[in-house]
């Protein structure tokens, strides 16, 4: 699920924390980095039972009109379109949801009014609204309806994305918004032979390496902050230190590291994370500097033989 850029955020989110605070605390900046990690997960969870959530809520609330004392002709005769959704039914029959849900104790059951509140929303949005009132039935329809939930009434349930917040340091709109998309990369995998379907995003794509990645380069960030400083000081003489991003620092400080030692990543790609990283969290004017630094800083490894990359083209590429 967390692709390497996802992971060098997480990587720099920490980083900025470290560089910030008084407290040069290697192991505890290390904690908080995974932990905020993992929380990534727990709110993909979270949200992929949002759906089951309100289903079985419509349910009860069926169930209830059905037996009242004077039902009326729309209580003994529900439209159940939205409790009969199949995506919605493999979501709240995944076994493996279901057992990390336990397991993490995560529950929206302290949170019954807002469900109540966003079943609302929901019914009286647009999208609800044609679902319902179609009278067609089918697997992709009712994928449609599952992906436009997530995509476009979540997006647009502002208490919702509060109370997210509320919940959670780590659960900022940026990290919503990524989880978001990728339970919609979850959601249109399934497929009308999905009765079965028991599988989720894990959180790393190579555990072992992935970890192994985010560990190093914070470490070897921190380790070797000093020596990285000096380079980059000694290409920025121009530029009133002072006056440079400590954004544009970290960034450059993380892609010295990357491109001194970590071997096998190749030189282009550790330049184009970079500063790609440095237009979303920086200045307009970052991409040019950051990428100028950089460029000149590889000049000077590459002729001093510092940098030593591991594979046919690394070097150059």
């Amino acid at each position: 699920m967390l692709s390497r850029r996802y992971l060098r955020i997480k990587v720099f989110q920490a980083l900025y924390a470290y560089y910030q605070s008084d407290d040069k605390n290697k192991k505890k900046v290390e904690s908080e980095m995974f932990l905020s990690i993992e929380r990534m997960y727990d709110l993909y969870l979270m949200l992929l039972t949002l759906g089951p959530e309100l289903f079985h809520q419509s349910k009860l609330k069926m169930d209830g009109a059905r037996n009242k004392m004077l039902p009326t002709k729309e209580d003994l005769d529900p439209n159940t379109k939205f409790i009969d959704n199949k995506v919605f039914d493999l979501l709240e029959n995944n076994s493996n949801l279901k057992t990390l849900i336990k397991e993490k104790k995560l529950t929206w059951s302290n949170d019954q009014e807002l469900m109540i509140k966003l079943n609302a929303f929901l019914k009286g949005h647009e999208i609800y609204k044609n679902y319902v009132a179609s009278e067609t039935s089918s697997f992709e329809e009712d994928k449609k309806f599952v992906v436009d939930f997530y995509k476009k009434v979540i997006p647009e349930f502002d208490l919702l994305l509060s109370v997210l917040q509320d919940k959670s340091i780590f659960w900022g709109l940026e990290e919503i918004d990524f989880i978001l998309s990728m339970i919609l990369k979850t959601v249109k995998s399934f497929s009308p032979k999905s009765n079965a379907f028991d599988q989720l995003l894990p959180l790393y794509r190579d555990e072992e390496e992935d970890i192994q990645f985010v560990k190093d380069l914070l470490h070897e960030t921190i380790t070797n902050d000093t020596e990285n400083s000096k380079l980059i000081a000694d290409k920025t003489k121009n530029w009133d230190v002072d006056r440079i991003a400590m954004v544009d620092i970290i960034l450059m400080k993380m892609a010295l590291s990357e491109l001194l030692y970590f071997n096998s990543i190749p030189i282009k790609v550790t330049l184009n994370e970079y500063i790609e990283l440095s237009k979303w969290y920086s200045s307009p004017k970052s991409k040019i500097f950051v990428n100028g630094i950089l460029d000149k800083l590889v000049l000077e490894l590459k002729s001093n033989g510092q940098l030593k990359k591991i594979g046919r083209g690394l070097l150059e590429s």
